[in-house]
């Protein structure tokens, strides 16, 4: 039987993703890093454990908390900025863009990234376990996206995006790719709907680019239950409970 002093520790990473630092498996990188500081100590070992309001956490110096609000927001990211808190090449990051318009919003992470050059639904919140879920490879949570490329794609190249593209060492796959261009269009622009179920860097660019195919708009239209829907460029909303409720759904049936 445990005793009283051990029934109300839990794991630091744990309690680092409620303090708004990031995933469980960023937790894990900056325990590993030295960059934890548990009632002033060093704290190098995966797997420690740390008692909620008895225990000294600290990160770059100051001391972290437990949000007691969790908050949820799907943003519309603009093309031309940087999905990072601190960009080495000091461009413009998604931060930066909510300060212009009076937001501090720090302490919300995102889950999962957009490229500089693309646009579209990315979700903020401060719900570490959440975005766990979202990001971990095994729970295949579904992305979808719109695509302009400079030519139509034949069926033998839609279905071997499906199949299987291999590019720097890994296999892509898609999960559906669809053709949405209108019935009169400008034959240099043709759209295609791609649903990913993997999170690999740069993933449709690099498939494309492997079939020799130039990408010139790429949008995230939808993650796991949130859909962009007619949220505006550059524009913040809050997700409704029955979205928060179907992310949380989502990422976290699969762990049976």
């Amino acid at each position: 039987m445990k005793n009283s002093d051990q029934t109300d520790e839990i794991r630091l990473n744990r309690y680092l993703a409620q303090c708004g630092i990031g995933s469980r498996r960023k937790a894990d990188e900056l325990i590993l890093s030295g960059s934890i500081f548990v009632n002033g100590t060093r704290v190098t070992e995966l797997g420690s454990k740390v008692k909620p309001g008895k225990d000294k956490v600290e990160f770059r110096g100051k001391e972290v908390r437990p949000f007691h609000r969790l908050q949820y927001l799907a943003y519309h990211k603009p093309r031309g900025v940087v999905v990072t808190k601190n960009d080495p090449e000091k461009r413009e990051t998604i931060y930066d863009e909510f300060r212009k318009k009076g937001y501090n919003l720090d302490y919300l992470n995102y889950v999962g990234r957009l490229d500089f050059n693309s646009e579209g639904l990315l979700l903020m919140t401060n719900d570490g376990d959440l975005i766990h879920a979202l990001t971990h490879p095994r729970f295949q949570i579904k992305k979808v996206y719109t695509v302009k490329i400079d030519r139509r794609l034949t069926s033998q190249e839609r279905q071997k995006l499906i199949d299987g593209i291999e590019s720097e060492g890994q296999v892509l796959h898609a999960g559906d790719v669809r053709e949405i261009s209108p019935a009169v269009t400008d034959q240099r622009q043709f759209w295609y709907e791609i649903d990913l179920f993997e999170g690999k860097n740069r993933q449709i660019r690099r498939m494309l680019e492997a079939l020799g195919i130039q990408v010139s708009r790429l949008r995230r239209i939808q993650f796991g239950t949130v859909r962009l829907g007619e949220l505006k460029s550059g524009e913040l909303r809050e997700l409704s409970l029955r979205e928060i409720g179907g992310l949380k759904n989502t990422g976290y049936k699969s762990k049976k």
